[in-house]
């Protein structure tokens, strides 16, 4: 799984006690089917009293939200008193951890003002472990892929067409040179060349006896 982190903050006072966090209100997704896949834990890091608290007042916070089998439930989590402990940290108390999570802040007691820091994780699976799904650019790849290898193809056949061509032209054009050869060629070879040899055969045989 891939893991992403983010800071979430909230202010808590007598004018807004309570707080909502809802993931599917902070991410934006392309399809509402997607959030099959994201799992969102949101984990409280620190809570700090604001410089209007007031002296020696208690500040009690509350947390509301689901448990098993969508069970709900209000349970304080902390509390703060200026003067004794105006600063609570190193909770790492997660308190959602699902698709679609939904958290309540409450201050139950006291005016605050209370700041909350949360970590926000979102964990999306890996790029392989996502369901194949055909888009119209995976389509469009497709297609053209296909273009390119009826192409190829075609390339292909022009060039054995033209091969072919070829070794017929050549064919034909031997076809020719060999008539000429045996014809007019052959005749004058045979026939001149032929002659010539026989009367220096018949001179030879003369000069011999007048020795």
């Amino acid at each position: 799984m891939a893991t992403q982190k983010f800071l979430w903050v909230c202010e808590l006072n007598k004018d807004q006690p309570s707080k909502i966090w809802k993931a599917a209100d902070i991410m934006e997704l392309e399809d509402e089917e997607d959030t099959d896949f994201v799992l969102n834990s949101l984990i409280l890091k620190t809570a700090v009293l604001g410089a209007k608290a007031v002296e020696s007042e208690r500040n009690l916070v509350a947390v509301k939200a689901k448990g098993y089998q969508d069970t709900e439930f209000e349970q304080p989590v902390f509390s703060l008193t200026l003067g004794r402990n105006d600063v609570i940290s190193g909770m790492d108390l997660t308190l959602a951890n699902d698709h679609n999570a939904e958290i309540e802040f409450k201050l139950v007691e006291g005016t605050g003002p209370v700041f909350i820091t949360c970590n926000h994780v979102i964990e999306l699976p890996e790029q392989e472990e996502h369901p194949t799904i055909m888009t119209a650019s995976d389509g469009d790849l497709e297609e053209s892929a296909a273009e390119e290898e009826e192409e190829e193809m075609e390339e292909v056949e022009e060039e054995n067409k033209k091969t072919k061509g070829k070794k017929n032209g050549n064919a034909k054009n031997g076809a020719k040179n060999g008539k000429v050869a045996n014809g007019k060629n052959g005749e004058h070879v045979n026939g001149t060349n032929g002659k010539k040899e026989d009367s220096e055969i018949e001179e030879k045989p003369t000069k011999r006896k007048r020795n």
